[in-house]
């Protein structure tokens, strides 16, 4: 039999078949955008995800040769930090709020941040679930009228099945799960005025949450009564997908987003609040930061300066030398997650001269958002979690300029994953362990065979990055009043 796994992405949907030796044998994806109402709202009608679901699937099952019959059970990962509210039939009242809006200042309103990251691992934020919830409540009658609040993955899983059921590693990104009991918890739902029963219920990530309804059914043209997952984030399913099931290894995602993750057997919080601590489905624990804007700046500059794509991108970025001769990148497009959370912080090149081209802004873009990245290993380094190596996948891991710039940057060798989608990839491993054809997420995890290309830094250019990093710090340092002004 195969597995199918389906990947939400901000800017397409991704389906992928692997085979019972857990090789995929065919990929689609079904591209759209996002919208940005307002500086600093971000959403997506719902109605996309659901109208690629059955193009992207046949175009996969097509690449593979199979039928729908084929496929012994689906799972769903995806974007997470999204809201999405829904009425008892499981249909969105409005625009899913997405990862990446900070319209919901006013929910953490008189929230105690050491309370949130006490119980839940998580920094006080309005990107998180439960701020976008108390925002929706507080400030639209839709938000009053919903029966029950999805992230995207949930949402997805319920129009397929009808079930209403969220997993712990996306549960474990809202600010109102307990890390240490497993639930949602009562002091953080009380805090954000949420009714626990306007919540999806929680359930293991390779669970079986139902089987297609005859909606699912019409909306994936694949059999009614296939089994589906539970599913879980992309933040998750990422690693699981480029083979991380153990400790050791850094991996950085560089979607439109980056993240930067690393696995802990132990549950580790951290009080200086750059690091992240979610549930993760192999039975560690993630920390990690959820990302700044990477590719999403990569996408920035090609609009912006007429350029065709990403690989004529890394060409222009690798005309400039290391360091980019002085230029610097804050990349805050959508605020700042690292060195320190600060969302109203925002973008920034300094240190133009005339002498400046176009290559070097697009270098100073890699190398900003490396920067960042070298922002969270550090402080994850300083909480004793040990690494070896680094794992790039997603999009920016074809960039050969920017996996260099990495493996120089941290003086560690960088393993880029060479093809395919990581999170879709994951999300198929789930379908497969939910099917019982693997005997656990880790497992099937370690049981890949992943296409890797290994970068070994370059000596000479990391003095260089030192000390560009360094001015980096002191330019964020020295921006910081402005942002908070």
């Amino acid at each position: 039999m195969h597995y199918l796994g389906i990947d939400i992405g901000t800017q397409s949907l991704k389906a992928v078949v692997i085979d019972g030796a857990l090789r995929p044998v065919g990929t689609t994806s079904v591209p759209y955008q996002p919208v940005y109402p307002k500086p600093g709202w971000a959403e997506q009608d719902t109605s996309l995800w659901l109208n690629a679901l059955r193009p992207a699937i046949a175009g996969a099952l097509a690449e593979a040769g199979l039928s729908p019959a084929d496929i012994a059970s689906v799972a769903i990962c995806g974007q997470l930090d999204g809201c999405i509210a829904t009425d008892a039939n499981g249909d969105a009242l409005a625009p899913a709020i997405l990862w990446m809006d900070r319209r919901a200042t006013s929910g953490i309103r008189g929230i105690d941040p050491d309370l949130v990251r006490d119980r839940s691992g998580l920094v006080l934020d309005a990107t998180h679930l439960a701020a976008k919830i108390r925002w929706s409540l507080e400030n639209t009658e839709y938000g009053r009228q919903a029966a029950v609040f999805h992230q995207p993955v949930s949402f997805l899983v319920g129009a397929l099945t009808g079930a209403r059921v969220m997993d712990p590693s996306l549960a474990s990104t809202s600010m109102v799960y307990d890390l240490k009991t497993g639930t949602w918890d009562p002091q953080l739902l009380a805090a954000f005025g949420i009714d626990p029963a306007i919540l999806p219920a929680i359930a293991p990530t390779a669970s079986v949450a139902g089987g297609l309804s005859a909606r699912g059914a019409a909306l994936t043209g694949l059999l009614a009564g296939t089994p589906v997952a539970v599913g879980t984030g992309d933040d998750f399913s990422n690693p699981i997908g480029c083979g991380l099931s153990g400790t050791g290894t850094v991996g950085v995602i560089l979607g439109t987003g980056e993240v930067v993750c690393a696995l802990s057997d132990t549950l580790t919080i951290d009080q200086n609040t750059l690091v992240e601590t979610h549930a993760f489905p192999t039975g560690h624990y993630h920390l990690g930061n959820p990302g700044w804007m990477s590719g999403g700046a990569v996408r920035w500059f090609l609009s912006t300066f007429s350029v065709t794509d990403a690989v004529e991108f890394s060409a222009i970025a690798a005309e400039a030398p290391p360091g980019s001769d002085g230029l610097l990148f804050i990349p805050a497009l959508s605020g700042a997650m690292a060195p320190r959370w600060i969302a109203s912080a925002r973008g920034a090149f300094y240190g133009m001269t005339a002498a400046h081209t176009k290559g070097h802004f697009a270098r100073a873009i890699l190398e900003g958002t490396s920067f960042a990245m070298r922002d969270v290993i550090d402080r994850m380094t300083e909480m004793g979690v040990g690494m070896q190596k680094i794992r790039i996948m997603g999009g920016g891991a074809e960039s050969a300029v920017w996996t260099q710039i990495r493996s120089d940057l941290t003086g560690k060798p960088v393993e880029a994953l060479s093809e395919g989608d990581a999170s879709a990839m994951g999300a198929a491993l789930l379908a497969a362990v939910a099917a019982g054809a693997q005997p656990s997420v880790a497992a099937a995890s370690a049981a890949l065979e992943i296409p890797l290309t290994r970068i070994e830094p370059i000596s000479a250019n990391s003095a260089v990055y030192e000390h560009s990093y360094g001015q980096y710090r002191k330019l964020f340092d020295t921006l910081e009043p402005m942002y908070e002004a």
